[in-house]
């Protein structure tokens, strides 16, 4: 026979219990890495952030080129800056998102219960203004030179036509 064995449990029969970091990052970076990734997620560009990380007084443009890029490719430093990115656009989604809707809370709120008519009616209108009423939005459409003039063509014979015609 097969000897089947449980990989969730131990030899004794009794689960075998893993304990997770809660939910951080199991990989460590050093102190140097840490800061090569905070100065790129405050958006510094590759080789800034590798200087400010690092004593690279002495050293050309290139190499510093070069050992940023290097850097930039370690797995744990990649993961951790994209990481780092994600959380940052998670925010300002958030943040934004939560912005508008409390702007459309509070002008749904004064359009039915403001003391004067002018403060419901503002209140209305601005709403009519959002994305998603769309009711009070200035539409325009830009025409390339060949398009006004045939525009232009077109309106000053129906004048023509109007005129004419009385």
């Amino acid at each position: 026979m097969a000897d089947t064995k449980d990989t969730h449990t131990g030899d004794t029969g009794a689960p075998v219990l893993q304990v997770i970091d809660g939910g951080r990052a199991t990989y460590k970076l050093t102190g140097k890495q840490s800061a090569f990734v905070q100065a790129v997620l405050k958006g510094a560009n590759q080789s800034d952030a590798y200087r400010e990380a690092y004593n690279a007084e002495n050293m050309s443009d290139s190499t510093v080129w070069n050992e940023a890029s290097k850097l930039f490719a370690n797995p744990k430093v990649s993961a951790r800056i994209k990481a780092g990115q994600r959380r940052q656009e998670a925010a300002a989604v958030h943040s934004g998102l939560s912005l508008r809707q409390h702007v459309e809370r509070e002008l749904y709120a004064l359009s039915t219960k403001a003391d004067t008519d002018q403060a419901r009616l503002r209140a209305l209108e601005l709403l009519g203004k959002t994305e998603k009423c769309g009711i009070f939005l200035e539409r325009t459409a830009e025409l390339a030179d060949d398009q006004m003039t045939q525009l232009s063509c077109l309106c000053k014979n129906y004048i023509e036509i109007v005129l004419y015609r009385v």
